[in-house]
């Protein structure tokens, strides 16, 4: 009889081979490290399913997210609470979006977001994650005003995952394959928050700090809205590879970067003939929001 023992020796075996790599079903982790002080802060982590990616109509259909104490070096201790909810939206769940999620209208049908509940599960975080806070931010904050005051952090975007880890592609998925070597379920919203709790919690680099700590030493950074004024058409390649993109009201190529970034990247403008871009200093708690753009 194969016992879970065995699978896990089994596991080690083809591991240490250096011909296979397994990889580990992801479980739910309640505690990272036992607090040993009172000198922690709160983050929450935080995932929507929604009916579209137009983050000004889509409605949300499942919001997940857990709440994680962790100190100024970004490692985690206990994770103080974890919930998920259904909502059903007034328009349609395409097949597509089914697809992704798993859920049909008829799943979601009488469910309503107790947004009393969220607020006071959240009301003394400062702090939001998302992998893609570009989108869940603008989504959640059609919905509740408690997410304005939020600072926000992004897990894709604010953590060089490239040079830290290795790992060219910021696919949540992708991550936890390479990163954490486990596998989950994905595209379910507090499957999704739990996995990417984990994976924040791995250490990466040479110095072998956790990913969360090089996404708060990001967060922590003074942002900047560079807007690429008056640059010339056949410059859009070049501005889309940067990580740029177009803003279509003002018909302008934009980008938000650290400060510390802002000399040299006005330096690169004007070598490539845009020599008035306009830079906007961008709140703490306006980064990934409708606000910054």
């Amino acid at each position: 009889m194969t016992t879970d023992t065995n699978l896990e020796s089994l596991a080690q075996q083809l591991d240490a081979s250096g011909d296979y790599q397994v990889l580990r079903r992801f479980q739910a982790v309640s505690q990272y490290q036992a607090p040993q002080g009172d000198d922690y802060h709160k983050v929450c982590i935080i995932d929507t399913e929604t009916t579209g990616l137009d983050t000004s109509v889509c409605e949300i259909i499942e919001l997940g997210y857990q709440v994680v104490e962790f100190d100024s070096q970004g490692h985690f201790y206990r994770v103080l609470l974890a919930k998920n909810f259904l909502n059903e939206p007034e328009g349609e769940i395409t097949p597509e979006v089914t697809q992704v999620t798993g859920l049909t209208l008829e799943d979601v049908q009488g469910h309503r977001i107790p947004w009393e509940e969220v607020e006071a599960d959240l009301a003394d975080v400062q702090l939001c994650v998302a992998h893609n806070a570009a989108f869940d931010r603008p989504v959640v904050e059609r919905y509740n005003d408690l997410f304005v005051e939020k600072v926000w952090g992004c897990s894709a975007s604010q953590v060089d995952w490239f040079h830290l880890a290795k790992v060219g592609s910021r696919s949540q998925e992708f991550l936890c394959w390479k990163v954490g070597q486990f596998f989950y379920g994905a595209h379910r919203a507090l499957d999704d928050v739990q996995a990417l709790t984990h994976l924040l919690s791995f250490p990466i680099s040479e110095s072998q700090l956790p990913a969360f700590h090089f996404l708060l030493a990001s967060v922590r950074q003074q942002k900047v809205l560079i807007k690429a004024t008056g640059a010339p058409f056949d410059l859009k390649d070049a501005l889309r590879q940067r990580g740029y993109r177009w803003q279509v009201s003002e018909r302008v190529w934009q980008k938000i970067f650290d400060a510390s970034q802002q000399q040299d990247e006005i330096a690169w403008l004007i070598e490539n003939n845009t020599p008035n871009p306009d830079v906007i200093k961008i709140k703490a708690t306006d980064t990934f929001s409708v606000r910054a753009q």
